[in-house]
């Protein structure tokens, strides 16, 4: 097991969903955010969740909010950092119902290949940062780009930092491990 720190992202507003918690959705009869846990478990030392709200996840996780409100998904890569036991944060996003463990392997190894301070995969033009590997020595840089309160786009980030990319073919399967439910029809799709 390595000391890596998984933080499950479960904090947006999911306002395309009217608003409700979407670590509770249910694809296949089980929560969002317990696919993910159960996914990435035993593969970790610690994991945290980064919510803004619901504290009762059934899952074994410290939930922690967003310390710079209203930045988006790199506040919440803040707070992970920020709250992480370990020097290394494995970022998923909660709505990610098909995160594939063999991709999180191989940004493992791309990480301590490279000597990186972050690794996302790439497929086509498509980069994946809320399923990324994050260096906790990153924290200082996070909180200086957020440091205006605007706001900013994870490739803020991605472009200050030592960062690699995991090249993935741009296919139907990768595309599934990277799906993700924003809207009633993004779960519509499921049932099909």
């Amino acid at each position: 097991m390595q000391q890596v720190t998984l933080a499950i992202l479960a904090g947006g507003k999911s306002s395309r969903l009217g608003g409700i918690d979407k670590a509770l959705i249910a694809v296949d009869g089980v929560p969002l955010i317990n696919r993910i846990y159960n996914t990435f478990k035993n593969d970790v030392s610690e994991v945290i969740v980064i919510s803004n709200g619901n504290n009762g996840y059934a899952i074994e996780a410290n939930v922690f909010p967003d310390i710079i409100k209203n930045c988006g998904p790199l506040g919440g890569i803040h707070s992970a950092l920020t709250h992480a036991c370990n020097p290394l944060v494995f970022v998923v996003s909660v709505d990610m119902p098909f995160a594939n463990h063999d991709v999180y392997n191989q940004l493992l190894n791309l990480y301590f290949r490279a000597n990186a301070e972050v690794v996302v995969p790439r497929h086509g033009n498509l980069l994946e940062p809320l399923f990324g590997l994050y260096s906790k020595a990153l924290e200082s840089k996070v909180t200086s780009i957020l440091s205006d309160m605007q706001g900013h786009p994870i490739t803020d980030l991605l472009n200050a930092a030592n960062t690699h990319y995991l090249q993935l073919p741009d296919d139907f399967q990768t595309r599934m491990w990277f799906y993700n439910i924003n809207t009633p029809d993004d779960l519509k799709a499921l049932e099909l």
